[in-house]
């Protein structure tokens, strides 16, 4: 069995010769061109709001450290854990929390025993003598002669002392430190032993964020470390520091608790500004799932390496890239596993050293709507966390010409700010949001964040995928396409898609013949992706659901009988934005996730000739795929394949889309003779099952989720033999490629 699975290990082979000519490529065109991405991970029985829609919970954080121990034990030994603040979104009272894996860029240990640092969130045994037993050690390692630690203590429990913090910089290569005790002396003192006292501001974060650094004179330091019992364990809070002191720090830290004996401790305090010298992998609380932020890498293959080790931790401590949802189906975690690539480190970003490749960029991605549906999760579309420059505003691909074509000619080097103000206000989604598109260029040169200014292009249209070859598969797709831009930027202009933007391309024999056509313009420049690599992702992405078998008879060149099988996959369907209603005495906006899609595809066109399809009585109107670009072709002999949609409502909700519509489910699929106008063949598809009841738990074994996805598909043998009336419908030009059946009357089923 391949290591690579799904993938042998020749094919594997095969699949690292492209990613070292994709290299050469890159190395031709002369640009470096980091990688990153954001997969993320869920437990194997993802149980509490914590791993469904909510950013924090009980367990998240053990799971985080549990990772982070695991990923240092067997990937990045010498590396060191610190926790620090994470994303904070309006509405949210503190930043999320985020764990950081930090190790040396030359290989030398920058922590050396893991055991000193705390693996879960379980309660320690840590007292306030080990606290000061502690400070009074590191003081001694950083050569401070007359350190003075101050206690501190809540405002609201002034007598139970919970930590004490130590002033402290790093100044001309030495250690500094500073007396706070004339600053929080009270006078006349107070009739209490804890004399003087640092009352914290009110709060849950660490003390290091709560100290009343206003009370402090002009000449007194401003940075400190604190040394405070948390739920029982030392929790040591690490000033802002630039990185040389931050290492050197890290070493006393380790050096002091070696000395005193303590174990099991939390690091947390600020992070040194980003240098190639640290390296480092973050893990980070999302809604839903745990985020991992890979450390850039120069290659793919550096990428591949990282994101296996990744996985394979993660699966140590009982950590998965992917859900089963009730009624069966598998899907991603509900997460992204955004991929981002930009330049080295002091080097300038390929796409202002190259000011052609974004505008090739958006042009391409536009130009081919595959790469926005083939490896997305299930809430896509115009409302969804990274919408199509097409799915946004009306007005976006009329303004974006303008924009590429300025940004073509600003030549190298040119003005960042402006070059970035091109597009900032037209990547994004309806409501203006610059993070929420597809091609994210929120932290490319962004002058109103922070970490804004990077030189990145983020691309946020894809979901993290089970298996962690599949996974780095997709991203060296997505490097391949940016390597054969470098060669030859695009300049063929936008598409109008309209309507068939949905209707064609949430088909999934239509998504499978534009990936052929993407691998075959690689194919072109050089660059050996083979389409058949892309036949898991897509599988995974549209999973076969059932088919139909029958007999039918030919005439040509003389009467005799075939067996012919007719495919049902899984297909794509948009969560639209409803409007506003009121929530808990401010406004909620919600999407209506009612409808569902199927894809019919039949081998060959030739068969429609013999037979049609009805769904709950309504005929499909199948359109033709290329012979060599579909899913169900076969090169000897060449046929000519045909596929549409079908649009139906799987639930009923309230508020959604057209109320009055009732659930179509379960739907009624029969194959008619054309001579007979006899049902030959049919079957009958479930949302849930033929005996609709209601599932207590998610599936707990792949072998128990197969057998819910299986009895989803009931043949239907009581319509056979009977004669079927072909109703005439009208498909209208947003709808040529899919029977919607909200559009008709209901028919007897």
């Amino acid at each position: 069995m391949s290591a690579h699975k799904p993938y042998s290990a020749s094919v594997w082979k095969d699949i690292q010769a492209c990613g070292l000519a994709v290299e050469a490529s890159l190395q031709r065109s002369g640009v470096a061109l980091t990688m990153g991405g954001e997969p993320t991970f869920v437990p194997t029985q993802p149980d509490g709001a914590e791993w469904q829609t909510a950013a924090l919970g009980p367990t998240k954080l053990t799971y985080a450290r549990q990772l982070a121990h695991a990923l240092i034990r067997t990937a990045f030994p010498g590396s060191v854990i610190l926790e620090t603040s994470g994303k904070h979104y309006p509405g949210e009272p503190l930043p999320r929390w985020a764990l950081l894996v930090q190790r040396r860029a030359t290989g030398e240990p920058l922590w050396q025993d893991l055991s000193l640092l705390a693996a879960d969130t379980t309660p320690g045994k840590h007292t306030l003598a080990k606290a000061d037993k502690f400070l009074a050690a590191l003081a001694k390692a950083l050569g401070l002669t007359a350190a003075h630690p101050l206690p501190f203590a809540e405002t609201a429990a002034p007598e139970t002392i919970i930590g004490h913090v130590l002033p402290l910089d790093h100044v001309n290569d030495t250690w500094i430190t500073d007396d706070w005790t004339s600053a929080f002396s009270p006078t006349p003192p107070p009739a209490t032993r804890h004399s003087p006292l640092i009352p914290l501001f009110p709060g849950d974060s660490p003390a290091g964020l709560r100290l009343p650094l206003g009370q402090l004179a002009e000449k007194n330091l401003r940075r400190a470390l604190t040394a405070e019992i948390r739920t029982g364990t030392l929790t040591i809070f690490i000033p802002p520091l630039l990185l040389a002191s931050y290492v050197e720090l890290i070493g006393k830290i380790e050096a002091a608790l070696v000395s005193t004996k303590i174990s099991g401790v939390v690091l947390a305090g600020y992070v040194p500004p980003p240098d190639a010298a640290l390296p480092t992998i973050g893990l980070a609380s999302d809604p839903g799932v745990l985020e991992i932020n890979l450390a850039p890498c120069a290659t793919w293959a550096d990428y591949d390496l990282q994101l296996t080790q990744l996985y394979a931790a993660a699966a140590e401590i009982g950590l998965c890239a992917r859900k089963l949802q009730l009624n069966g189906r598998e899907v991603g975690t509900g997460g992204g596993a955004h991929l981002v690539f930009g330049a080295p480190p002091g080097l300038y970003s390929p796409f202002f050293a190259f000011p052609a490749l974004l505008p090739s960029v958006i042009r391409y991605f536009q130009r081919h709507p595959s790469l926005s549906y083939a490896f997305t999760g299930a809430y896509m579309g115009p409302s969804s966390q990274a919408p199509r420059i097409d799915e946004s505003t009306y007005e976006a691909l009329y303004e974006l010409e303008i924009a590429c074509s300025a940004a073509e000619t600003l030549g190298s080097p040119q003005n960042l700010t402006l070059y970035d103000l091109l597009f900032r206000d037209l990547l994004m989604d309806r409501s203006g949001n610059t993070h929420r598109a597809e091609i994210s260029v929120d932290k490319l040169w962004n002058p109103f964040s922070p970490n804004g200014r990077l030189g990145l292009v983020e691309f946020r249209a894809f979901e993290t995928h089970p298996q962690s070859a599949v996974q780095s598969l997709t991203a060296l797709f997505i490097r391949a396409i940016l390597a054969r831009l470098c060669v030859a930027p695009l300049s063929a202009p936008f598409i109008r898609w309209a309507g068939e933007l949905h209707d064609r391309f949430f088909l999934p024999a239509f998504v499978w013949q534009d990936l052929v056509a993407i691998c075959d313009d690689l194919q072109a420049h050089g660059l050996p992706f083979d389409p058949e690599w892309l036949r898991a992702p897509w599988e995974f992405r549209f999973p076969k659901v059932g088919q139909l078998a029958f007999e039918t008879k030919t005439q040509d060149p003389k009467p005799k009988s075939k067996n012919s099988v007719i495919e049902f996959r899984q297909a794509l369907e948009a969560w639209p934005l409803l409007g506003e209603s009121p929530n808990a005495g401010t406004v909620a906006r919600t999407v209506d996730a009612s409808l569902d899609r199927l894809e019919v595809c039949v081998p060959d066109a030739k068969l429609l000739e013999a037979g049609l399809l009805l769904v709950n009585g309504l005929p499909c109107e199948f359109r033709q795929a290329a012979p060599s670009e579909s899913p169900l072709a076969t090169r000897h002999p060449p046929l000519t394949p045909a596929a549409c949609g079908i649009r139906y409502r799987a639930f009923y909700l309230t508020p959604s889309l057209q109320p009055h519509v009732p659930v179509h489910a379960p739907l009624l699929i029969e194959w008619v003779d054309r001579t007979t106008m006899a049902v030959v063949a049919a079957a009958r598809w479930h949302v849930w099952n033929p005996r609709n009841l209601d599932y207590t738990a998610r599936p707990t074994t792949d072998t128990d989720a197969a057998h819910r996805r299986a009895e989803r598909w009931e043949p239907w043998t009581h319509t056979v033999g009977q004669s079927r009336f072909i109703p005439k419908i009208d498909f209208p030009p947003e709808g040529r490629h899919t029977l919607d059946l909200r559009r008709y009357p209901s028919q007897s089923r």
